[in-house]
């Protein structure tokens, strides 16, 4: 198709980020990729958990003390997080970091709180904009926060009229395309046991995708095969091979939901209903089974050998 291409990749938000834009010259190429880094770099700021100075960080240390001030974007992440936890009883939990410290998957900034609360204990004043725990517990909100970097991306290349964007962060994507007709952007999946092999979904010309691989590729012993989520309700992570993807229609909801899905299987069905998400999943015996309409969302036929329903 006609346009000028332009990509750039940098890393942020613990990841790789891909930004990928056809315009309709150089100059709104390169303004239309840089304003989605600035976003994505402001994203990256406010919420890292690995650093002190950051808004997340602040929040940890004292919003169990008294109310914390925060930007507009960490306000509107824990928004989502505690949308995210009342849809699914607690599944998804933003408080679930005192979990994956003692599992490992994160280090922990401080000695761990001796008895931490869990979303519930967590109140935003939207007009003050600040954030208050009942309770002593630590966010995590990487996931979500990236996801949301990945909307706030695309929506701002938006504003500088590219013909089509796409903006991939460690499996967390987003599509912008303003040429009906033309094919989408072509995704694939990792598969679980080898992160070297890649299996073709199908091409996404709008909306978000994300992925969540279960299996920690080359762990031994008591890790071997765990899953990097983490049940907030029992601190387990379960011991499944599997890879989860959501499609929806904005990235935060797709990542979000990767780990609704992962935890609760095919009862997140009505969850994906509500939301207007499609999923697939691999399991351990490597079957890959979706949700309705998740081939149609990618633009490709029902694949030989799929097991229907997630």
């Amino acid at each position: 198709m006609n346009g000028f291409p332009a990509r750039r990749t940098r890393p942020l938000l613990g990841t790789y980020v891909h930004v990928e834009v056809i315009a309709e010259n150089a100059t709104q190429a390169e303004r239309a990729i840089e304003v989605a880094f600035l976003r994505i770099e402001a994203v990256h700021q406010a919420m890292s958990f690995h650093s002190p100075d950051s808004e997340l960080s602040r929040v940890n240390r004292e919003a169990h003390r008294q109310p914390v001030p925060v930007g507009s974007d960490t306000l509107a992440v824990l928004r989502r997080a505690l949308y995210l936890a009342r849809i699914s009883a607690g599944r998804f939990d933003p408080s679930i970091a005192p979990h994956l410290v003692r599992a490992a998957l994160l280090p922990a900034p401080a000695p761990l709180p001796e008895k931490a609360g869990h979303w519930s204990c967590i109140q935003l004043d939207e007009a003050a904009r600040t954030v208050y725990f009942s309770q002593p517990l630590w966010l995590d909100l990487g996931g979500l926060a990236k996801g949301y970097a990945v909307d706030a991306a695309i929506e701002a290349m938006a504003e500088h009229a590219p013909l089509r964007a796409l903006v991939n962060a460690g499996g967390d994507l987003r599509v912008l395309n303003r040429t009906p007709g033309t094919p989408g952007f072509p995704v694939h999946l990792r598969t679980p046991a080898e992160a070297r092999e890649t299996l073709p979904l199908g091409q996404l010309d709008h909306g978000a995708l994300a992925t969540s691989g279960e299996i920690l590729l080359g762990r031994t012993g008591r890790n071997a095969g765990l899953s990097p989520l983490v049940d907030p309700a029992s601190g387990i992570r379960p011991a499944q091979a599997r890879s989860v993807t959501v499609l929806a229609p904005e990235c935060w909801l797709a990542d979000g939901m990767t780990k609704i899905v992962g935890l609760l299987g095919p009862d997140s069905q009505p969850i994906l209903d509500e939301q207007d998400c499609h999923a697939a999943i691999i399991d351990p015996a490597g079957h890959l089974h979706a949700s309705p309409g998740f081939w149609q969302a990618v633009n490709r036929p029902h694949p030989p050998g799929d097991h229907p329903d997630a």
